[in-house]
């Protein structure tokens, strides 16, 4: 599979799951059969091409000559990826005037929570153990619809999830009463890192939302400075039209606060620092841990596992240093905040198999066997990853969300970076540079210009290839 085919497949991935995050919003809104079966189907499809995508031996030249019939799918699949960077640029374009058709910058609790966190943490107070949601709320002009239901109290006899009524309702009543509150998760749940990064922001009083954009640009700058220089204008055509991205981080999602470091620490993991770096991710939130085993595992099969210890060590380290002085303030308090994803009696939501059940097309299982369902998806993914540790390194960076398919919770969130991680495994492997001449021959496009070559006699730029020119 040739670098350009691999890069166009993972664009048009990350197109899919642009279409299929919108598709689950609006049923979650209003819910739908058919378009439940969409967004399970285009999820799972857009993670299959992906794995299959990264699941080569690494030899990724590209050849010489193609059948005709070829060149015409291949240019077919670019112009579609060009079609698509338009419309993932866009998202950037009305960046600071979008908040996802929203009049509020706090799209869901992570956002709302985290930055009041971050506002306790700069008065010097605990958040794992001050935090008021409904104070928090009252300031930030939000209610019931940006929160977490939890099925307990109010809401312990609802089945799938709270109307729109029940949870005004609870509100009301919490608002008058807030010790009671047993309904709306109220702790930060998530690492230190999380609100402890976006103090310095909050504290200026800038939009986190536009901090988040930034950390996206930032990982997306990143996966270019590791690709090839004749691969870049395709890889930053395919990075755009993985629209996925940048839609649903202009919409509101804290996750590349994560993401950057995660990113940072694969491209570069031989480095020194990059069980330093990889620590950040892990303190920021707790998605950064699905990766550890495979981010350790592609680790000692270049280095050994005395370096993959030494870097499981760093990443503790950072772990423990961001998180102590919560930890010494109130433990209990702290592990409520961390562990409330799995001990906290969530409603079951998501855009993967259990999405099928809350539209009334399977059956609602018990959490449990969600659980075991996703444990024994972690085992084939990391049987996998440990397989093929030394043929296809960069596999594990996308084998690491596959579990969360199959969980009681698998919210889209923890889908859409996909793309991301993945172009950041494909720059890894030994991609043969793409001259102006091969990409002709394959029939790639792309919105940028390539870059000019200088000939060995002569300053001269090179005259734009036709594949530039496209």
């Amino acid at each position: 599979m040739g670098a350009l085919v691999r890069v166009a497949a993972v664009a048009l991935a990350g197109s899919v799951l642009y279409y299929a995050g919108i598709v689950n919003s609006m049923v979650i809104e209003r819910p739908d059969r058919l378009g439940a079966v969409l967004v399970v189907l285009g999820v799972g499809a857009a993670v299959t091409v992906i794995v299959v995508a990264l699941a080569w031996d690494g030899r990724s030249g590209e050849r010489r000559s193609a059948p005709r019939r070829d060149v015409f799918v291949h240019r077919a699949a670019w112009l579609v990826v060009c079609v698509m960077a338009l419309v993932g640029a866009s998202w950037l374009v009305i960046a600071p005037r979008q908040h996802s058709n929203d009049w509020t910058p706090y799209h869901n609790d992570a956002i709302a929570l985290n930055e009041c966190a971050a506002r306790l943490l700069l008065a010097g107070r605990d958040p794992y153990l001050d935090l008021d949601l409904f104070a928090c709320y009252g300031r930030l002009g939000i209610g019931a619809d940006r929160t977490t239901p939890l099925r307990r109290g109010m809401f312990s006899e609802v089945p799938v999830y709270p109307s729109d009524d029940e949870l005004d309702a609870a509100w009301v009543a919490r608002v008058r009463d807030s010790a009671a509150n047993v309904e709306f998760e109220w702790r930060p749940s998530y690492p230190a890192l999380s609100f402890v990064l976006i103090a310095p922001w909050v504290r200026l009083g800038w939009d986190t939302n536009v901090l988040y954009v930034f950390c996206l640009l930032a990982a997306m700058t990143l996966v270019l400075v590791r690709t090839p220089a004749g691969l870049r204008p395709f890889m930053l055509t395919a990075l755009f039209a993985a629209a996925s991205l940048t839609a649903f981080t202009v919409g509101g999602s804290a996750d590349l606060l994560y993401a950057l470091p995660l990113v940072a620490a694969w491209l570069w993991r031989e480095r020194r620092w990059s069980g330093l770096v990889y620590g950040i991710a892990v303190a920021t939130k707790q998605l950064a841990w699905f990766f550890a085993p495979f981010f350790l595992i592609a680790v000692a099969a270049r280095q050994g596992w005395r370096v993959a210890l030494r870097r499981a060590a760093e990443a503790a380290a950072v772990f423990v240093l961001a998180n102590t002085p919560f930890i010494v303030a109130d433990p209990g308090s702290w592990l409520a905040g961390i562990l409330a994803p799995v001990a906290d009696p969530m409603f079951p939501r998501g855009a993967g198999l259990v999405f099928l059940a809350t539209n009334g097309l399977a059956p609602l299982w018990p959490p449990l066997l969600y659980t075991a369902l996703e444990a024994i998806a972690g085992g084939v993914c990391l049987l996998a990853a440990w397989r093929t540790r030394h043929s296809r390194p960069e596999l594990g960076i996308v084998l690491a969300p596959v579990p969360l398919f199959f969980a009681y919770r698998s919210l889209f969130s923890y889908f859409f970076l996909l793309p991301l991680f993945a172009f950041a495994g494909l720059v890894r492997l030994p991609l043969v540079d793409v001259g102006p001449a091969a990409a002709r021959l394959t029939g790639a496009l792309t919105l940028f210009a390539l870059p000019a070559r200088l000939g060995p006699r002569s300053r001269r730029p090179v005259e734009a290839s036709p594949a530039a020119a496209d």
